[in-house]
């Protein structure tokens, strides 16, 4: 497990079977864009099939955070890595929703969903 701590966010990774689970808590802005980027690239690189990025405890997702999760995906599906997002809750999905990137996403309410899907 990994852990990167800073002062607006915290983002840790942990193996969960097949996938690699990365929890992001905080603020996902321009101002936390390189740490949450780093952290993204490395679990994505990691050689996990499948990467859970696990949103449920950010308080904050700007635009800076949206490109973040772009990029991100846009290096999984060049690496052939399935990328799952977790957080049901209106301070992810709105900005989502809103830039129109929602439907480029795998959304799941929980870890544990986005898990049992993979098996589905």
């Amino acid at each position: 497990m990994s852990l990167e701590d800073f002062d607006l966010i915290t983002v840790r990774t942990e193996p969960a079977g097949d996938a690699m689970v990365v929890h992001v808590e905080g603020e996902l802005d321009l101002s936390t864009a390189e740490v949450a980027e780093a952290q993204l690239g490395k679990a994505v690189g990691s050689g996990a099939p499948v990467v859970i990025v696990d949103l449920d405890r950010v308080s904050f997702l700007g635009s800076t955070g949206l490109r973040v999760l772009l990029s991100t995906r846009e290096r999984a599906n060049s690496t052939g890595v399935d990328l799952r997002l977790v957080g049901d809750q209106r301070v992810v999905l709105r900005p989502l929703q809103i830039s129109g990137l929602l439907p480029a996403f795998r959304v799941h309410a929980t870890v544990p969903d986005a898990i049992a899907a993979l098996r589905a």
